[in-house]
C-alpha cells in the first residue's frame, strides 16, 4: 500500500507521543534494470525493485530510526510506537494537517525509460561493441552496461508538509581490455544523468567505444611511471574525484560535527589558493546527483563550500545543523535506501573555472606528469590520507604532453592540496559516480577543470 494522509498523520503523532520535536516518514518504491553485454552476447538482464518505509524522529541532538517492507497501517504504526520509546516524555509537537509542497522539477525527461523495448536497447550496446573489438585484434574483452532507475519518493514530516518526487536516471557503461599475451590493461567510461533514454540518443557511443579501446591498446606500450614529488595535472570531469574524496567528505556535516575532520573550526578561514572555488550544486538541471528535494524534505541549493580560498559553508542536514552552531540546512541529506538512516551527503560537487586554459598548464610545467583519467581511490578516515589511481597518465617534458605510463598513485592529504593548487583551467566537465557513506550507496556528480598541483607524492615503478 502507499502511504495517505490520514495513515501519516497517525505515524507521526505516535511517533512524537514521548517528546520527539521533529519525526518524518520516507516511503521510496524504485525499480532498478540493468542490461549487460559481454563475451559478444547478452550476458546478464536484471530487475530490482525497493519499496518500503524509513521513520526518523529527532529530539534536540538525538536520534532514532528504523526502516520495515511491511507496509500495513498496523505495522507502521506499531514501528512508531517502538521508535518513540527512544524518548522519555510528553509529547510536545501535535500534527493537526498536512500540505503538499509543490516542488521545482530540475529533471524533465524526454524519452522514458519503456519507450525502448529490450531488444532495442541490447542493439544499442552491441552497436558500441563491434566498435570497440573492430579497433585492433588486441581487445579480449568488452563489457557494457545500460542502468535504468525510475524512482518515486514520499516525504511526510511534523512541520506539516508533504513532498512528492520522481527520480529517473540512465547511465551507459563501457569497460573495454586489452592484452598482447604477457599483459593486459583495461579502460572505461560511464557517462550518466538524471535523464531518460535522451542520455543513450545524445551519446556518441561508437566514438566512445574506439576512444576507451584506444586507451587500453596504449596503455599495452606505456612505460612505468616515476616516483617521488612532482608536480601533476589533473584532468577535467572526473578528476574531480580527488576533491570529492580528500577535501569533499570532511566539509559534510557529518564530519564537522564529530570533529573528525581536518576543516572543523575552520569556517571563515583561508584553506585553499586565492583560485580556488568549490561548489555542491543540487540544482544543476538533470545532474547525476541532482533530486527535486532531498531525502529529509529539504530543496537543493548552490551551496558555495570555498570562496577565493575562503571556507565559506559545509553541507548541513537537520541533524548536523542542531550540532554545528549557526548552520542551517543545505538540501544535502541523502540516503541509497529507506534502510538507511539518512546523513549529510554531496550531490553535484565541483572545482569551478579558472582563467587559464589547458595549453597554458601543461606548458608552464617542465617535469610532471599529467593525469587524464582516474578509477578512483580512498581515504583513510582516521588520518584523512588519500591514495588515488590515475588509470590514464602522460608524462609531461618541457611544457609538452609527451608518452602514456602505467597508472600511477597519488598520495597525499586535501587540506595539503589545496593550497598547491596554483593553476586552473576553463574547461569544467562533471562525470557520474556512486559515493559510498554512512547512509549507503548515493548517485553523485564530481568534477573540475584541468588544474595544476604544484607537488603531489607520485607512486609509480619507475625511477
Amino acid at each position: 500500500m502507499k502511504i495517505n494522509k490520514k495513515i501519516a498523520l497517525q505515524i507521526l503523532n505516535e511517533c512524537l507521543k514521548t517528546g520527539g520535536d521533529y519525526a518524518e516518514i520516507y516511503y521510496q518504491d524504485s525499480i532498478k534494470v540493468n542490461y549487460v553485454r559481454r563475451y559478444k552476447k547478452v550476458f546478464a538482464y536484471s530487475k530490482k525493485h525497493v519499496n518500503g518505509v524509513g521513520l526518523r524522529i529527532l529530539k534536540d541532538n538525538e536520534v532514532v530510526y528504523g526502516y520495515t517492507a511491511d507496509l500495513s497501517s498496523k505495522n507502521l504504526l506499531e514501528l512508531a510506537s517502538n521508535l518513540s520509546m527512544g524518548f522519555d516524555g510528553k509529547q510536545k509537537v501535535i500534527v493537526d494537517e498536512l500540505k503538499e509542497e509543490k516542488l521545482k522539477n530540475f529533471n524533465k525527461i524526454k524519452i522514458p525509460h519503456d519507450s525502448w523495448d529490450t531488444n532495442k536497447k541490447f542493439d544499442y550496446l552491441k552497436s558500441a561493441e563491434d566498435v570497440a573489438y573492430s579497433y585492433s585484434k588486441q581487445i579480449s574483452d568488452v563489457s557494457l552496461t545500460l542502468f535504468e532507475e525510475d524512482e518515486h519518493v514520499e516525504i511526510y514530516n511534523s512541520e506539516g508538509k508533504i513532498f512528492k518526487d520522481d527520480r529517473v536516471r540512465t547511465r551507459f557503461g563501457f569497460a573495454v581490455v586489452a592484452s598482447d599475451g604477457n599483459q593486459f590493461q583495461s579502460a572505461f567510461e560511464g557517462p550518466g544523468a538524471s535523464l531518460g533514454l535522451e542520455l543513450l540518443e545524445n551519446c556518441n557511443s561508437k566514438e566512445m567505444a574506439k576512444k576507451v579501446a584506444k586507451t587500453a591498446v596504449d596503455l599495452l606500450n606505456a612505460k612505468d611511471g616515476p616516483s617521488g614529488e612532482l608536480p601533476v595535472v589533473i584532468g577535467k570531469g572526473f578528476g574531480g574525484v580527488l576533491f570529492h574524496e580528500a577535501c569533499g567528505h570532511p566539509l559534510e556535516g557529518s564530519a564537522i560535527s564529530h570533529e573528525t575532520s581536518p576543516f572543523t573550526k575552520l569556517y571563515g578561514k583561508k584553506i585553499a589558493s586565492d583560485i580556488v572555488n568549490a561548489i555542491d550544486d543540487g540544482t544543476i538541471e538533470n545532474g547525476w546527483g541532482t533530486e527535486n528535494i532531498d531525502d529529509e524534505g529539504v530543496r537543493p541549493t548552490k551551496n558555495q563550500l570555498i570562496t577565493n580560498g575562503i571556507l565559506t559553508n559545509y553541507m548541513v542536514d537537520r541533524y548536523t545543523s542542531r550540532r554545528i552552531k549557526n548552520t542551517i540546512p543545505t538540501g544535502s541529506c541523502r540516503r541509497e535506501s529507506y534502510k538507511y538512516q539518512p546523513t549529510t551527503r554531496m550531490t553535484n560537487t565541483y572545482i569551478d573555472n579558472g582563467t587559464s586554459t589547458k595549453e597554458e598548464i601543461i606548458a608552464s610545467v617542465k617535469n610532471g606528469i599529467y593525469c587524464e583519467g582516474f578509477t578512483g581511490g580512498q581515504v583513510d578516515p582516521s588520518t584523512d590520507q588519500f591514495i588515488f589511481t590515475s588509470s590514464v597518465s602522460y608524462m609531461i617534458k618541457d611544457g609538452k604532453i609527451t608518452d602514456i605510463i602505467k597508472p600511477v598513485s597519488l598520495v597525499g592529504y586535501g587540506y595539503e592540496i589545496l593550497p598547491k593548487i596554483t593553476m586552473i583551467a576553463n574547461d569544467l566537465e562533471r562525470a557520474a559516480g556512486v559515493c559510498g557513506a554512512a547512509s549507503g550507496g548515493c548517485y553523485v556528480e564530481v568534477g573540475q577543470p584541468t588544474l595544476l598541483v604544484s607537488s603531489i607524492l607520485v607512486g609509480g615503478k619507475g625511477e
